[in-house]
């Protein structure tokens, strides 16, 4: 009995101290922050009818169902190694045929060349409103703009039309139809790449394979009434640049240092290929250089400045902004006008001046959002063709003109 009791005075301490720091711990969890509400009051917030109607899919919800943020310009490191693999073969291919002396049957279409059409898609990400805005009003009279939406989005038409017709006459914007539409939005990597026949002046569109995918090339083709010439390497237009004597120029980085000269001539008309070591960016010319006439370029990169004028070119040094995907060269020229990317940086006044003193009238649009989260800029997002006959877009490839 004596053991018993020693054993209780010794417990009922230890059950005393055990329930007094439970209710320290209740007393922290009720001395949460007097701003929240507590369980109770949390329990009249909730609804208790759990019937209610499903709301109707919004634009936000449609974006976020697709994954709509989810495409930026630069591949995967799953695609690149795909890409380095590919052309890799194809290259030991073309050396094992041996290279026959060819002659070029075509010449570049120049981004100063007189322009028909400016092709963009519908989805304004990456906050690029301004930019297509900007770039489908410097479009001159007889042009015209091609809009690609994705039917899936029932509300993209109707917001593009909004946008462009405040710049645009109504009668001047057709658009068109593909499910593919979000894998188009760096246009200009997406979209084959126009030349014209050296002999007959007939146009023609080159197409390359492509990391996103975008793989109705021969819907373009259909759309101008155009011949569609393919090679089987991943390129894209993004890294090339090229003035109408077929001077041309690409930065020789990863997947495209494989493809040879030869590829060039053959199908892009490329009588001179300037190729240019990597430097900074996403591995493509048009962030770091572009021509302005035919024997002027811009560039931001003081060592591919000397290599150009080498190669005889007049050069004119842009500034360079701070961003990892900032450029003022990835810019957008029709006919004598620019839209240039600006940052709302102090460099943006001197970026422009230099586009007049190349002999262009510049505008700036807003880029930050759509270089560093997007990394590309206005160049990236638009792709333009020379003025040749329209035919009907129902015909073409998995595309139809809706209006």
């Amino acid at each position: 009995m004596k053991k018993i009791l020693l054993i209780l005075l010794a417990v009922i301490p230890l059950i005393f101290l055990y329930d007094s720091s439970l209710n320290r711990q209740k007393g922290n969890f009720r001395d949460a922050p007097s701003d929240l509400p507590n369980m109770e009051e949390l329990k009249k917030l909730i609804p208790q009818n759990q019937d209610l109607p499903e709301p109707s899919m919004t634009k936000a919800s449609e974006r976020e169902s697709m994954d709509y943020e989810n495409l930026t310009m630069a591949p995967t490191a799953q695609q690149k190694e795909k890409m380095l693999a590919h052309n890799s073969q194809r290259a030991k291919g073309l050396r094992l045929q041996g290279l026959e002396p060819m002659e070029a049957i075509y010449r570049p279409f120049a981004d100063y060349e007189k322009t028909g059409y400016l092709i963009v898609t519908g989805e304004f990400r990456f906050e690029s409103k301004q930019a297509k805005m900007s770039a489908a009003q410097i479009l001159p009279p007889d042009a015209k703009l091609i809009v690609i939406v994705n039917p899936s989005r029932t509300w993209e038409k109707d917001e593009a039309l909004a946008a462009f017709s405040q710049v645009l006459p109504k009668e001047r914007i057709k658009f068109a139809q593909s499910e593919q539409a979000p894998r188009a939005f760096w246009a200009r990597d997406a979209m084959p790449v126009p030349v014209i026949g050296k002999k007959d002046g007939a146009f023609t569109v080159i197409d390359a394979l492509y990391y996103h995918e975008f793989n109705q090339d021969k819907m373009i083709a259909d759309m101008f009434g155009a011949k569609i010439e393919k090679h089987d390497y991943y390129f894209e237009g993004g890294n090339f640049m090229a003035n109408d004597k077929g001077v041309c120029i690409m930065v020789n980085h990863g997947q495209h240092s494989l493809i040879s000269d030869s590829i060039f001539l053959r199908y892009y008309g490329c009588e001179k290929m300037i190729r240019l070591p990597f430097v900074d960016g996403i591995g493509h010319v048009d962030e770091h250089v572009r021509f302005v006439s035919q024997d002027t370029v811009l560039t931001d990169i003081e060592q591919y400045k000397q290599l150009l004028e080498k190669e005889g070119l007049k050069a004119k040094l842009l500034p360079k902004p701070s961003g990892p995907y900032e450029t003022y060269v990835n810019s957008l020229i029709i006919e004598g006008k620019a839209v240039v990317p600006v940052f709302n940086r102090a460099t943006d006044a001197q970026a422009l001046k230099v586009y007049e003193e190349a002999g262009l009238k510049p505008q700036g649009a807003p880029s930050s959002s759509l270089s560093n989260k997007g990394q590309g800029s206005v160049h990236c997002i638009t792709m333009t063709y020379p003025p040749v006959p329209l035919k009907e877009l129902s015909k073409a490839l998995n595309l139809r003109i809706i209006d």
